[in-house]
């Protein structure tokens, strides 16, 4: 997303406001991580992440909530199973976003490292002077 800016109408924009707080802790979370790292290579029961993470079907259904509350997971019911798959479009959202940051954090420090230079090529030049 060139050119995108934080107060632009897309999911960046709305994850600078409330649901950043509830996105953001969902992640903050290693087991939320870990469960969700799983479910991005196949969408899967509560019962077969749980089993695939060594967790109890109790500690994934309950992460799986939050992880549902915050919009990065969504499930579907198919043959008797409530299937969870991870919302591409919302990590997409959340990895626009922390793109805008790093690029502001590379376009910082290229004016920083072009400031040294500038002042060490004074520097090197003044030192001369006096020889």
């Amino acid at each position: 997303m060139p050119g995108a800016s934080a107060s632009s109408g897309n999911g960046s924009a709305q994850l600078l406001g409330e649901d950043a707080d509830r996105i953001f802790g969902a992640l903050g979370d290693p087991t939320r991580r870990r469960i969700l790292v799983r479910l991005a290579e196949r969408p899967d029961d509560a019962g077969a992440v749980a089993a695939d993470l060594d967790l109890s079907r109790q500690a994934v259904a309950k992460q799986l909530r939050l992880l549902e509350a915050a919009g990065i997971v969504s499930a579907s019911t198919q043959a008797r199973r409530r299937v969870h798959v991870v919302e591409a479009s919302r990590i997409r959202e959340i990895s626009d976003l922390l793109g805008l940051v790093a690029r502001g954090w590379d376009r910082r420090l290229t004016g920083i490292a072009e400031e040294a230079e500038r002042r060490q090529c004074a520097a090197d030049g003044s030192s001369g002077a006096g020889d």
